[in-house]
């Protein structure tokens, strides 16, 4: 690599880390009943309706007809909520509030009353970072930098902005029993990487309010289950059935004598299928041949008839189970995909998360020839 890059680049980069420092965001607004007003504009819609869910609950709090591109919704709910707006395709966020202005192009509010600024403000501090890093990335094909070093100092400096995004998500948790606390409980829970130790200390500091919530619960659920999935544990069996209708477990295949790389995937995941094609099924290619590893498709969270259509479109040449539900997401505690895991030869969970790059110079470690 270009040191005299490298040079200018990390200049660039303690810049850059240095400028995405967040800021106090804080509102200590109460969680108890609100009337809220929220209205705006939208096209193609007229005649059709519009629907509020709360994301806690996924309840339907509210609905209204389109009318000459324009839309309201008036009434009182339990509390300031963090909800969604949406029909089809159009959608907008945002925290209940006594008056919301939608935007549905920036799919937020574009202005409001004092929550909804609040809202606004905690946004703009995690747009900076989307900005800066997008100049960073700008900035380094300048400098010549391409695929892959470019996407491997990207993620570095991704890493190192990672305690910034955080704390701001804990911020908005931390200072607020509503619902921008709702959206940060939601964000921090989901940040990619985020380690099961993270979240425990991080729900020790929330408001009881958040505690209660059900997303709350829900990432507790999850992270539990994660602590069990981790690399050094050993894996967790479950029910599935092949593409023939069989009953099988997990354990019919792992455990066994062999690495075995678990490709947990559906038939509506796009990114699935693209990691399938330009990783796995080199992969598969290149070990094929190769007895001490097997690669194993584990559909989750899909429909039994599209499963099969898309069994048979992909003709993946490894073998699938089938017919899992979301059972293995909540064993393993992920709650998106693709989600790669590789199990060791005696069925103790070796590495998870691996995508790309890093899935395949895994791969080639451990079934590289012996000195």
């Amino acid at each position: 690599m270009n040191i005299v890059k490298l040079t200018s680049v990390g200049c660039f980069i303690s810049v850059a880390i240095t400028c995405m420092a967040s800021s106090q965001i804080q509102v200590n607004l109460d969680n108890s009943q609100i009337d809220y007003i929220v209205k705006g504009q939208v096209d193609g819609l007229d005649g059709k309706m519009l629907y509020m869910y709360d994301y806690d609950n996924n309840k339907t709090i509210d609905s209204t007809l389109v009318a000459n591109g324009i839309f309201q919704f008036k009434g009182s709910y339990e509390r300031p909520a963090y909800v969604r707006i949406e029909n089809g395709r159009n959608y907008a966020n945002c925290v209940l509030d006594s008056l919301v202005v939608i935007d549905f192009d920036t799919h937020l509010p574009s202005s409001g009353s004092n929550l909804t600024n609040k809202f606004l403000e905690l946004f703009s501090e995690e747009q900076k970072m989307e900005d800066e890093l997008e100049k960073f990335g700008d900035e380094l094909r300048s400098h010549g930098f391409e695929q892959p070093e470019l996407g491997e100092i990207y993620s570095h400096l991704f890493y190192k902005l990672r305690p910034k995004r955080l704390l701001i998500y804990k911020q908005a948790i931390a200072d607020n029993p509503n619902g921008i606390g709702e959206y940060g409980v939601m964000h921090f829970g989901s940040f990619v990487g985020l380690t099961p130790e993270e979240w425990e200390e991080m729900y020790e500091s929330i408001p009881l309010y958040l505690k209660g919530k059900s997303q709350t619960e829900r990432f507790n659920k999850r992270f539990t289950a994660l602590r069990n999935a981790m690399p050094g544990k050993p894996f967790i069996d479950f029910d599935a059935k092949t593409v023939d209708g069989k009953d099988v477990k997990l354990s019919d295949y792992v455990g066994k004598g062999k690495y075995v790389l678990l490709d947990f995937w559906a038939s509506w995941c796009g990114p699935c299928k693209k990691e399938a094609e330009e990783t796995l099924r080199p992969i598969y290619e290149k070990y094929k041949d190769d007895e001490r590893f097997m690669i194993l498709g584990v559909v989750t969270w899909d429909n039994h008839d599209r499963t099969m259509a898309a069994i048979e479109k992909l003709k993946y040449p490894w073998p699938q189970i089938i017919d899992t539900g979301q059972t293995p997401m909540k064993l393993y505690g992920f709650d998106g995909i693709p989600m790669i895991i590789l199990i060791g030869p005696d069925g103790t969970i070796l590495e998870r998360e691996l995508r790309g790059s890093r899935l395949i110079s895994t791969v080639d470690e451990i079934l590289k020839p012996a000195k």
